[in-house]
């Protein structure tokens, strides 16, 4: 194809990729490649080039406290309990494809993530811990969790060699990935309850 031709062809699937064609859950056969088709290309190692560009800082946020356990006195004096709990929490993203440790889409997010943030991304944490928590006469507490996570958004950028669905350049846009935050990775607190004594 002529130097003329292909940058025809690269400003095109620019202008589509702007008029919303790739918008996530948007695209059809139609139109062009679906979000998985494009996604699996790059798993594949089907693309001369497969990048993913953070469009910002992780956004750090603290998921929802389930609770982690309990502990009641039932006595007239006061005693301490040693209340222990664990929990897990994996990556999970926005598009329908596994982008995990050890897959590629995985391997370029958290290249890109390292090199942008200069830390390592986590994509699992699992926490056994104990509270010790000392209970006066007749009280009870319960102990919740919860997970504190980040996201990341972005694009993947993707080149072939030949055209794919008439273009060399794809991008899929609005990629969230999101997963746990390692500092710190919990946040614990203690309510009172009723004892049921």
């Amino acid at each position: 194809m002529g130097r003329a031709k292909r940058t025809t062809a690269v400003l095109t699937a620019a202008a589509a990729m702007l008029g919303g064609l790739l918008a996530p859950g948007v695209a059809n056969a139609e139109e062009g490649p679906t979000i998985r088709q494009l996604l699996e290309q790059c798993e594949q190692g089907r693309t001369d080039l497969c990048e993913f560009h953070p469009a910002g800082p992780p956004e750090v946020y603290r998921g929802s406290y389930e609770l982690a356990g309990g502990a009641r006195n039932c006595s007239a004096g006061t005693s301490t309990r040693v209340i222990r709990w664990e929990s897990s929490q994996t990556t999970t993203n926005s598009v329908g494809v596994t982008i995990s440790a050890g897959a590629t889409l995985g391997e370029i997010f958290e290249t890109s993530y390292e090199v942008s943030f200069s830390q390592e991304w986590s994509w699992t944490t699992t926490k056994a811990d104990e509270i010790r928590h000392e209970l006066g006469p007749y009280q009870a507490v319960d102990i919740f969790a919860a997970p504190m996570r980040q996201k990341v958004r972005g694009t993947y950028e993707m080149h072939f060699g030949d055209p794919y669905y008439g273009h060399y350049y794809w991008y899929v846009h609005d990629v969230v990935v999101d997963g746990p935050a390692s500092q710190p990775a919990w946040d614990v607190k203690v309510e009172e309850t009723d004892p049921r004594c």
